[in-house]
């Protein structure tokens, strides 16, 4: 699911299928252009079970992979960032894959989005769950 999504968010197919049905149906095609996800460099957050799983998938993309977690994996070969602003500002894209809890409650904040920058997808995101 976090593959897709993220495949979405990139190629703006969600966005564009809103964009359509709008009704435009004359004039110059003015949506912009999403951009694709191969070779793309993917942070994800939280190395778990699911996290590795999203990592092999997409790996298939020819995507580079780099990880934060509460501690570092010997046994894994991706880079390790102890920092989730220093993974943001080395990624393309985030994803997040660790649980909701009262560790990782704002782990996504304003300083990571800004770290993402404009290369990055900063803005355009979900969010299953909310902290308070």
């Amino acid at each position: 699911m976090g593959v897709g999504l993220l495949i979405d968010v990139l190629r703006k197919i969600s966005t564009a299928d809103r964009y359509v049905r709008q009704g435009v149906q004359s004039g110059p095609w003015d949506f912009p252009l999403g951009s694709k996800l191969e070779g793309k460099r993917v942070g994800i957050v939280g190395l778990g079970r699911i996290g590795l799983e999203v990592a092999k998938r997409l790996e298939a993309f020819g995507c580079s992979i780099f990880y934060n977690s509460m501690k570092e994996k010997p046994f894994i070969s991706y880079p390790f960032y102890s920092s989730v602003v220093e993974l943001a500002a080395n990624s393309n894209a985030l994803v997040i894959c660790c649980a909701l809890t009262e560790q990782t409650c704002h782990i996504i904040n304003k300083e990571v989005l800004l770290a993402l920058g404009k290369k990055g997808s900063h803005g355009q995101y979900w969010t299953r769950g909310s902290c308070q």
